[in-house]
């Protein structure tokens, strides 16, 4: 597909966030330092590398979520389509059909809307998506898109099909816009039904990648290019520097899929329209090296070391990292990762930053964007608005503001040490006092 940019994301009334808060990727032009760290799109400049600090507890990880939110929702709303709620029996389905959490603290939110929006840019076409939910009711819906100037495609006013307008590309979806249920989003549906614009749009925000590092590995990602021959063998020879016995690695990479199609639709625009679902399992056995008297040996059997028990934890992560980092670094996307510093070191996390900085690492300007407490990451050259601070008041509302709004000079600031000292408040009040 495309290579895609995300461009901005926005919510409000969601989780820890009440108030609105929008993050972009597009560069102040007005700040000129290390334009290296920027690419460029017609005139705009985006950032390569997006950083998020805060306390604990200060809306990172629900930043993270907010992407997650979306996808699920695009995932859901074919299904309500086709009646297909078997699937939610599926263990990998589930909470699919969740209402959205508002946000939690305050009596006042619980009523009102969770309002999303996001902006990805496709074969340099900006497309601009949002949409209003309460629970699991859509309000309203808009996508335009904008070249030389701002078009609308798609309108929605209220949870009725009857009030969806379609314009342009997504006019085909006119005469089967009425499987559009209230807790569905038309968009997802029109892709169902092969409106190319609305697949090509779904896919670009689906393949953005959200991972975390906190748990003891990733999950294994859904390609099988990801464990080629060519690419393990890039694995092994990155993986011998934190165990320098490894040898080699022998990947079984199985998917299995699940297609469900709903019995009970009758729509002729539904025939043999299925979902399909796939689970995918990767098996490592690893080789390593034996050796006697100093020497290395061949003697068989080799040691038997179970990969995923007897490694070290920050060994395990970083092997089911890299494949999420080769996927977008040698086709282009967006990856999304909280808390990148989690059982890795230091040096190692700003290599992987550096990867994405590089032009030689980076051709097709895969996008990296990061939550992290680790301030010595921003001692290098970093650009002000690359970093992002979120914070916490005590009404545990959540927000979220650009180290760029700082007013100071470039020649003045040191970053690593401005989040040290904790710049608009990113860091914690003291706990033991």
């Amino acid at each position: 597909m495309d290579n895609t940019i995300l461009k901005s994301l926005s919510v409000e009334n969601f989780a820890s966030f009440a108030e609105k808060i929008t993050f972009t990727t597009q560069a102040d032009l007005s700040k000129k330092e290390h334009l290296e760290n920027t690419f460029t799109l017609g005139p705009s400049y985006f950032n390569k590398v997006s950083f998020l600090y805060g306390a604990n507890g200060s809306g990172k990880t629900f930043f993270c979520k907010i992407l997650r939110e979306i996808q699920r929702l695009l995932d859901w709303s074919p299904i309500t389509a086709m009646n297909s709620t078997q699937f939610l029996a599926l263990p990998q389905f589930k909470g699919l059909d969740a209402a959205v959490r508002p946000f939690a603290f305050d009596r006042n939110y619980a009523n009102k809307p969770t309002n999303f929006a996001i902006e990805v840019v496709i074969e340099d076409v900006t497309y601009s998506y949002s949409f209003s939910i309460q629970g699991k009711t859509i309000l309203s819906e808009l996508l335009t898109k904008k070249k030389q100037r701002t078009q609308e495609l798609l309108r929605r006013t209220s949870s009725s099909f009857k009030d969806i307008q379609l314009f342009s590309e997504l006019r085909d979806f006119e005469n089967t816009k009425h499987v559009v249920k209230e807790e569905a989003l038309s968009l997802p549906i029109a892709a169902l039904l092969n409106n190319q614009l609305a697949q090509k749009i779904v896919d670009a925000i689906q393949s953005i990648q959200v991972v975390s590092m906190t748990g003891a590995r990733l999950k294994p990602t859904g390609s099988r290019s990801s464990f080629s021959q060519e690419r393990v063998a890039k694995y092994v020879q990155i993986l011998k520097k934190a165990d320098p016995t490894l040898r080699k690695m022998e990947i079984s990479y199985s998917e299995e899929e699940v297609e469900r199609k709903s019995p009970t639709v009758d729509d002729n625009d539904f025939e043999n329209r299925k979902i399909i679902t796939t689970t995918t399992t990767v098996g490592i056995e690893s080789i390593h090296a034996v050796f006697e008297n100093g020497q290395e040996t061949v003697s068989e059997p080799n040691v038997p070391i179970t990969f995923f028990a007897d490694e070290s934890l920050g060994t395990i992560k970083l092997f089911t990292a890299l494949p999420y980092l080769y996927d977008v670094l040698e086709n282009g996307g967006i990856l999304v990762v909280d808390e990148i510093e989690n059982g890795l070191h230091l040096s190692l996390v700003k290599e992987i930053i550096g990867l994405f900085c590089s032009e030689d690492t980076n051709p097709l300007h895969a996008q990296l964007i990061c939550t992290s407490h680790q301030p010595l990451l921003l001692d290098g050259d970093f650009r002000r608005d690359q970093v992002w601070v979120t914070r916490k008041d005590e009404y545990g509302r959540c927000s979220m503001h650009r180290m760029s709004e700082l007013k100071t000079s470039r020649a003045q600031v040191n970053l690593a040490r401005r989040i040290l000292e904790g710049a608009l408040g990113c860091n914690p009040d003291l706990f033991f006092t």
